[in-house]
């Protein structure tokens, strides 16, 4: 009986043992494994996010300066038409105020 009660208290130790080992292979594996590549992870999705923001704040610059321009060729036509009333009212000799 002596025997018995020994074998298994044995055996119960034993496996306190593996389930001790087994929990610290996962520890390490964690520590070696996933949590590297977790933190490489994280420093990635960060350097992709400043670089979101660098390229919006970049599109709304490149938006405004198109509408600038927008509004400069919109002027363009007008600008074209006087220079050349100028340039026939100059050839001419005639009054720049006559339409």
């Amino acid at each position: 009986m002596a025997h018995k009660i020994e074998r298994g208290v044995v055996e119960k130790t034993g496996d306190e043992l593996i389930q001790q080992m087994i929990g610290d292979i996962l520890i390490g594996l964690k520590a070696k494994m996933v949590r590297p590549v977790m933190d490489g992870n994280a420093k990635i999705t960060s350097r992709l996010e400043e670089f979101e923001t660098g390229n919006q704040i970049r599109s709304a610059e490149i938006l405004k300066q198109l509408e600038r321009l927008e509004g400069e060729v919109q002027k363009l036509p007008l600008v074209i038409l006087t220079a050349i009333r100028d340039a026939i009212n100059q050839a001419g000799g005639g009054d720049q105020d006559e339409h």
